[in-house]
Order: structure tokens, then sequence, then C-alpha cells
């Protein structure tokens, strides 16, 4: 019996998810230790979470085969791809070059994608920003602390939908950094710092 991919948007979302999933996975267990559910050491939560990401990935890739859906139309093309790669690795040999951590340069490079993607591919401001948003999570979750990264990453998530609304957007991010706090920091005693590493005493503890 010959498989056909009856969704073709599904079967590539389904990959990227596995990818994606399994590089966080085998990243975390190989430079981190994974500790317990109990005591959490640093590679439990990126591996939980790239699983976790990796099974929805194949339930993803299973429906490809199984329902009819609509073809995969990417809002840019071969040339945007390469290039937006060439800038990342322009960045980082800049960055390197003047002695400037080179870690750097993936977070300016997200950034300077976000500005392309406004201005000359608004196709691809969903995909752009929501990635973008998550690595400037990442990088600035130390220097700013949990509330600063995490209303980043609400805000330039949801700039990249269909409609922006600040009063929604702002309740979402009160209902997330009010969930974070009490499930990573308090419940969990995850060393998540809260306030931005230049104050000293954090008013929220």
């Amino acid at each position: 019996m010959k498989l056909k991919i009856k969704a073709p948007k599904d079967f590539w979302a389904g990959l990227m998810f596995i990818s994606v999933g399994l590089f966080f996975v085998a990243w975390a267990l190989t430079h981190y230790q994974m500790g317990s559910a109990v005591r959490m050491g640093p590679a439990y939560f990126p591996a939980v979470l790239g699983g976790l990401l990796a099974f929805l990935g194949v339930l993803v890739l299973i429906e490809a085969f199984a329902m009819e859906g609509p073809p995969l139309v990417l809002p840019f093309n071969i040339v945007d791809f390469i290039l937006a790669i060439l800038l990342f690795f322009v960045l980082g040999w800049i960055f390197k070059s003047v002695g400037v951590n080179a870690e750097y340069a993936i977070l300016a490079g997200s950034v300077a994608l976000i500005a392309l993607s406004v201005l000359l591919r608004k196709g691809t401001m969903p995909l752009v920003l929501i990635s973008a948003a998550c690595v400037v999570y990442g990088y600035l979750m130390k220097p700013l602390g949990l509330v600063l990264a995490t209303l980043l990453l609400v805000f330039i998530s949801a700039f990249g939908g269909h409609e922006f609304r600040w009063k929604e957007v702002s309740i979402l991010f009160l209902i997330l950094i009010v969930f974070s706090i009490l499930v990573f920091v308090k419940g969990l005693t995850l060393p998540f710092p809260i306030c931005p590493a230049f104050i000293e005493n954090c008013p929220i503890r």
C-alpha cells in the first residue's frame, strides 16, 4: 500500500515539530543534568517540552496521511531563506571579530529579521515574529528578568497575528506572568530571575 500525503502543510509542519523537538531533547540531555520530577535539573524542562513537541509532530504527521488538507504555500522564497541564513552568519562573524559574544548575533539577527519582515515581507510576519519572540525571550531572560522577557515574548508574538488588541494582549501577559511566577518560581522553585539584573532588591519575591 502506497502512502499518499493528503495534507502537505501538515506533513512539513509535523517534520518541523519533530526535528525541533528532538534537537532540544538531544541538546539538553548532552549538555545538562536531567534530574527528576521532584528535583528538576536544567535539562528537565527543555527535554520534556522537546519530547512533547516531537510527539505533537508525530500526530500532525499522521494526520497528513489520513485527512485532506490545504497545500503548503510558503510566504517566502528560497532566496529569502538563503539571505536570512547569511544574515546570521555575517552578524556572527562581525560580533566575533569585534570581541562581542557571538551569541548576541542571534539576538541581533532576530531583531533584523523582524524589521525586514514588517517592511518587506508582511506575509512572513507570523512565522518570523513568533520564532524571534522565543529567541528574544531566551536571551533576555537573565539580563531583563522573567517579567520583562515575558512581556516581550507576548507582545512580539501577538504582533505577528492578524489582529492586535492592546487590552487583550495585556490581559494575556498578566495572566501568563502570574502563572509563571506561581508555578515555576514559587511552586517548582526554579532559579528564574524575576526582575532585571540592574535592580538589586526586586519588589516581587
